[in-house]
């Protein structure tokens, strides 16, 4: 299964000492059952640090992370920005689900959430929130679609 890490947890999700909520996932991306799928577009480089940065890399190297062009989905995010049907600010991470096939998000984003599993929006199959250690169920061994 993929997992989108939104910005407002992927700090602390690639930080040296993980929290309690980011560890299930980092347990399972360690025993090879999901991959993160991410895009560099600016508010990430802005808000993700550089050591944060480092392990995600080293996440790539050992293929438990994908980097997903912003040229595949931006067409997608344009559309999504001005159809006015989003509660959220993040077209961005909505279009990336979209294109890589992600349908399982880390996020604190209450407005996001709600994107997320707006059937209109994620579907086929719908978006699932991941929104700290109780939803460690959520993290399973299907296959990533990217």
């Amino acid at each position: 299964m993929c997992i989108i890490v939104d910005n407002d947890r992927l700090g602390r999700f690639l930080s040296d000492s993980t929290d309690d909520d980011s560890a299930p996932i980092r347990t399972w991306l360690d025993r090879g059952w999901g991959i993160v799928v991410y895009a560099t577009e600016e508010r990430f480089r802005k808000e993700v640090a550089r050591s944060a940065r480092h392990r995600l890399a080293e996440y790539v190297r050992a293929g438990k992370a994908r980097h997903i062009p912003i040229e595949e989905f931006g067409d997608d995010v344009r559309e999504l920005r001005a159809s006015g049907r989003l509660r959220s600010n993040d077209p961005h991470v909505l279009a990336l689900a979209r294109a890589s096939g992600a349908r399982l998000l880390y996020t604190g984003d209450g407005d996001l959430m709600d994107d997320f599993r707006d059937k209109a929006l994620i579907d086929n199959p719908r978006g699932k929130v991941y929104s700290g250690a109780s939803n460690r169920s959520l993290l399973t061994r299907s296959a990533c679609q990217t």
